[in-house]
């Protein structure tokens, strides 16, 4: 993520105020009925028809932010017509891009109001594990995955809000399906690392292994990223002392966007029994209770 911006009131006003139109179509900007961002009511268009001049610009801000020139690109951005989705998509993401996060998921929810769409769910979702509201992303990603259930991007960042909310075993199941929808993208790669491992320990990533064919600087990755989600390294702690050190978490309260206590006391209390019962010949998709 860019770093965040020096003076926030300069940004606040290139990104809100003097951006906004008061009309309609072929405005230059987004338009929303007031000029203030937390006020008013976004005029969101919901076309997803896009002329070859509209994609002329989308390229240009996407390469921009495959280069991750995140001011720059919403500063183009906004010089230009919202005449589709696609731009007020892309706007709201840039938002977040640029550590505006309010303001990304107001942008995202009235896209949610207007039209409904996966890619606004989708994104909606990504900023809410961003605030760690971890629930609340896991029901809009659910949602968008029904909308778009092939989309690797969704499956992938559902699998990740999944692991931060303890549900080691569903996020083995979606990080699964991404990786192969992405046919082997690396960051879903380390993603499913870290929930196989998780969810069955050193057995279950030595199965993956076998499966997928991962190399040792893959799976150390991996194994990286599940100690930052679970708080601890389990490959410099003993059974014993990793015992304690869940019991130890499962005695904290728990945050806002986190599960409740006795759901956390139940996961921990799993997740060490995991580390002494044999792996199962898979991984198999949990009960869907979405």
């Amino acid at each position: 993520m860019a770093a965040k911006l020096g003076a926030i009131g300069i940004g606040l006003a290139l990104a809100g105020c003097s951006s906004m139109a008061t009309t309609g179509t072929g405005s230059t900007g987004p338009a929303k009925t007031s000029g203030a961002l937390d006020n008013g009511v976004y005029l969101i268009n919901c076309s997803e028809v896009t002329q070859p001049e509209h994609r002329v610009e989308l390229d240009a801000i996407d390469a921009a932010m495959e280069d991750r020139q995140y001011y720059a690109a919403l500063a183009r951005l906004e010089g230009l017509s919202f005449d589709t989705q696609a731009h007020w998509l892309r706007w709201a993401q840039l938002l977040g891009q640029v550590d505006q996060l309010d303001y990304s998921e107001e942008v995202f929810r009235a896209i949610v109001d207007e039209c409904n769409s996966y890619q606004a769910l989708h994104g909606l979702g990504v900023v809410q594990v961003k605030k760690d509201n971890t629930l609340e992303a896991i029901d809009l990603l659910t949602k968008a995955k029904s909308q778009a259930p092939a989309n690797a991007d969704i499956r992938n960042d559902l699998g990740y809000a999944l692991m931060r909310a303890g549900r080691y075993d569903r996020a083995a199941f979606e990080l699964r399906t991404a990786y192969e929808l992405s046919r082997g993208r690396a960051s879903t790669r380390q993603n499913l690392i870290a929930a196989y491992y998780l969810n069955g320990g050193h057995a279950a990533v030595k199965q993956l292994q076998q499966q997928i064919n991962l190399t040792e600087e893959q799976i150390a990755a991996g194994k990286r990223q599940a100690s930052q989600l679970a708080g601890l390294s389990f490959e410099q702690q003993s059974d014993s002392t990793v015992s304690r050190i869940l019991e130890a978490q499962s005695e904290q309260p728990a945050r806002g966007g986190e599960l409740s206590e006795p759901v956390v006391i139940q996961t921990l209390e799993r997740l060490k029994e995991s580390f002494q019962q044999p792996i199962p010949q898979r991984i198999g998709e949990s009960t869907r209770d979405e």
